[in-house]
């Protein structure tokens, strides 16, 4: 009987092996694609981001396999790019644009070897005064008590730059360097006149403050507006709508830094191309569910605020849509 068994379980594992065998494709394995996504850390909204598109590709783009992995962010993963340890990233606009023309915090190093796929969601930069305090309008934060983010942060480095296109340093100002948080708890004790922090919108932080306190949100007018973009590309034009923020019941033109997607240069740009629609139009009702910030995301949007040249690839679908010349 239990010869019988034997052989019995001989001749099944041989059926599998020769069904195994008939059904393996050398020359498919060989030609599959693995791909690597390098986004930020995992509580941040980058990291589901990066989730989705993966996703994406595994489904939608033919004999490719690809998957997301938490990372420093954008520095590092313009470093994993230019090594080859990464296949795509997810950086923020000035970051990159430094390192693409090798100036700022990238001055004396070679130029970036990458390019630009799409965008996705953005960070507005929300500038904030309570009300009894006669701010209107950037320039009037001068001699203030005003809140930017903590030392060295992209916050901070943002709000500095926005100070110098209205002629103003930090010196101009009595500056606390703190956290969203702090900032709020501060506007509420009036430790604080105003505050500049780039945030997503609405902020639960000053949702709580605007609830319980009477708050300005400070416009970046027209006129510096168009100044700012041409000066920083890096940059997009933003609105924070009526009613993100209780007893606020006015749009507000304001500045954002968009996240972008990019790669090495010399990637296949029939691959990246296939990226780019599936992400951005194809399947971007999946790429939606990847968080809240997503939702609203249209095709349109995605081509905005690159701060690098496109990707060839990248640059074929864009004309395609109607969204490069």
């Amino acid at each position: 009987m239990r010869k019988k068994i034997t052989i019995s379980a001989i001749i099944s594992l041989l059926v599998i092996g020769l069904v195994m065998a008939e059904s393996y494709n050398p020359a498919e394995a060989a030609d599959k694609r693995v791909l690597s996504i390098a986004t930020a850390s995992t509580g941040g909204s980058w990291y589901p981001a990066g989730g989705a598109i993966s996703s994406i590709i595994n489904k939608y783009v033919p004999n490719t396999e690809a998957s997301a992995h938490p990372s420093a962010a954008s520095r590092e993963n313009i470093r994993l790019l230019e090594e080859k340890k990464t296949d795509l990233a997810m950086v923020m606009p000035d970051v990159v644009y430094y390192a693409q023309t090798a100036t700022d915090i990238y001055q004396g190093k070679p130029p970036a070897k990458i390019k630009g796929l799409f965008s996705f969601w953005g960070i507005d930069l929300l500038i904030i005064a309570r009300t009894e305090k006669d701010i209107h309008n950037v320039e009037d934060l001068k001699g203030h008590k005003v809140g930017f983010g903590p030392p060295g942060s992209g916050s901070a480095n943002m709000s500095k730059k926005i100070l110098a296109e209205y002629g103003m340093t930090y010196k101009d100002v009595k500056p606390q360097f703190i956290s969203a948080t702090e900032q709020s708890q501060a506007l509420k004790d009036k430790t604080l006149d105003a505050a500049m922090y780039t945030i997503g919108t609405p902020a639960s932080t000053f949702v709580d403050l605007c609830t319980l306190n009477k708050m300005r949100i400070i416009p970046i007018k027209e006129d510096m507006m168009g100044k700012i973009l041409k000066r920083h590309p890096y940059y997009a034009p933003s609105v924070i709508p009526a009613g993100a923020y209780p007893q606020i019941d006015y749009d507000t033109p304001a500045l954002k830094w968009l996240g972008l997607v990019v790669t090495y240069e010399d990637l296949d740009s029939d691959l990246a191309y296939q990226i780019v629609k599936a992400v951005a139009k194809d399947h971007l009702q999946e790429f939606k569910q990847a968080h809240a910030k997503a939702r609203k995301l249209t095709t349109a949007e995605m081509a905005n605020g690159m701060s690098i040249p496109w990707h060839p690839g990248a640059a074929k679908f864009w004309k395609e849509v109607g969204l490069l010349k």
